[in-house]
Order: structure tokens, then sequence, then C-alpha cells
């Protein structure tokens, strides 16, 4: 892995079209911490679709999707910045994800802790809108009691599928049962959190994959394919390793199903379930979160 530490000259990006700026309740913002992921020699780096925008252009040697990582060591200290610079009412307009091209628990972050920075300068901010923190790594646990400072924040775990052999015979990736168990330790912690089954990968039966998820303790499930969220209709995923390895990589009938199955059971469990985009940008904004209030 080459690493590369660089100071930024911004933090929060403003988010105008694509993806995030969607659906129902859109963001205003993304953070990326880190430039190039970790997780990218990992069965989710086949399919990523930051590996194709065009600030992925940095390494020695034009290193490859998951070879090399920026570190934005003063990540923490510009978000901070930008933040005492808004007025009140600015902040309070803020929805903020963290991160859309990275994620911000991959390895690197147990060495330099920039995401951790970054949540405790939230902290120290209690009037912003929303904050999701979108990962499928365990690490996150590591972080559950700041988040309990933090009244906006959401945790995002990815599980895109409850077979863990089938992410092993392509390249692998964090261990399921420690994001279930990531997702029960939030939502015990009084974390608000949601699971993303972005993409929906094979799957063991619906039965047993749905049950799981409407018994996981999260707030919210989100089912997604390539074909929907590589923010191109599958135009960047078709060209991917991933579509090289799976020649059914374009077939969404499984997704479609575990969302209709879903869709079924979601409302008695009282869980609220969403699709790609609508569901990614579908988190209402606080003063509609009634929920907060028990909190």
């Amino acid at each position: 892995m080459e690493t590369t530490l660089k100071e930024a000259k911004s933090i929060l990006t403003p988010q105008r079209k694509g993806f995030l700026a969607g659906g129902p309740y859109p963001f205003t913002h993304a953070l990326s911490a880190y430039v190039g992921c970790g997780f990218g020699r990992t069965t989710c780096g086949m399919y990523c679709y930051a590996q194709f925008l065009p600030n992925w252009s940095f390494g020695s040697n034009g290193a490859a999707w998951g070879d090399a990582v920026q570190v934005k060591t003063n990540a923490a200290t510009l978000l901070e910045r930008e933040l005492k610079r808004m007025s009140p009412e600015a902040r309070e307009r803020l929805r903020i994800f963290m991160s859309s091209t990275t994620d911000p628990y991959q390895p690197l972050e147990r060495t330099y802790e920039v995401t951790r920075q970054c949540l405790e300068v939230f902290a120290g901010f209690p009037d912003l809108d929303l904050l999701v923190i979108q990962t499928r790594s365990p690490l996150a646990e590591r972080d559950l009691p700041l988040l309990t400072r933090i009244p906006y924040a959401w945790l995002s775990v990815t599980i895109e599928t409850d077979d863990q052999a089938y992410l092993k015979q392509l390249r692998g990736g964090p261990a399921l049962e420690k994001r279930w168990e990531l997702v029960r330790e939030a939502s015990q912690h009084g974390v608000s959190t949601q699971i993303t089954v972005s993409p929906c990968l094979p799957y063991s039966s619906v039965e047993q994959f749905g049950e799981r998820l409407l018994t996981s303790e999260a707030r919210r499930v989100i089912v997604d394919t390539v074909v929907d969220g590589d923010g191109s209709g599958g135009r960047r995923t078709a060209h991917s390793p991933f579509a090289q390895a799976e020649s059914g990589w374009s077939e969404t009938s499984a997704a479609h199903q575990l969302y209709a199955y879903l869709s079924a059971r979601a409302a008695e469990r009282e869980i609220e379930l969403g699709w790609s985009n609508a569901g990614f940008c579908g988190i209402a904004p606080w003063e509609l979160r009634s929920f907060y209030l028990d909190r």
C-alpha cells in the first residue's frame, strides 16, 4: 500500500448534482478524509464506481485502485474552520455524507484516526441536520461512544450479502458477522443505524437474508444494485473487474425480490425501507424526524 500524507485545501464538497443530490431529501455536502481506499483490493473494489472518477489519478506508478491512499492530515482542522465560518442557520441546513468515494474506516484509519478527529469536531457542533457515516468496517465500533455525542449522526453499514463464501471466492472483505455485530452494538448504544445492501450480491435465500435484515436492530434498510447505484445506469460497472468476473452482474431480479420481501414486512417491524438513490437520500430533515424527540 502506497500511503501519502497530504494537506487538503477544503474538506466539505458541495453536492449539486449526482447520486447524493437526488432523492426526496438530498445531501448538501460530502466529506472524504482519504483519497483512495484500502478496501479497493477486496470484493467491493471490484465494482466501486470511485475508481472511475477523475480525481483518482495519483500514485508513483499510476497505482491501481486499492494500492494507494492519500491521507488528508488536516481534515479535522479544515472541518472545524468551515463550520465555524457558517452562520447557525447555514449549519442547520447541512446534510453531510461521509463519504461517497472512500470508506472512512478503511484500515489506515486505525493508524491516522482522521475520521475520528472529524467526528470529534462534529461533536462540538450540535446544530447540523444530518451526518451519515457510510462504512463496511467493524473498526467503526471504536467510535460508538463518540457517535452518541452527535445527535444527528447515522451509522450506515454495508452488508451486501449474507453469504461469506461468495465474498471469499471473489476478493473477500470485512467479515460479515462482524458487520452484523457492529449494527447491533451501534443500535444498543443508541446510535441511529441503517444497513445498505449496496449493491445486492447473491445471497443465501430471500427468507433467510430478509429475516436477518429485519431482526438486525437497524432502523432503516436500503437495497441497491450496481445498475441503479453506480451513478451511470451501469455503464461504469460494465468496465469494472466485477463485470469481468460475474457474467450476470447486470441481473437485478434478486435485489427486487429482496426488496419486495422486506416491503411486505418492514412496516410491522417499524423499519424504514428504501431503494437505491431514494433510499440513501431518504432520511427526513431534523424537524420531520419525530423519533429524535425520544432520544
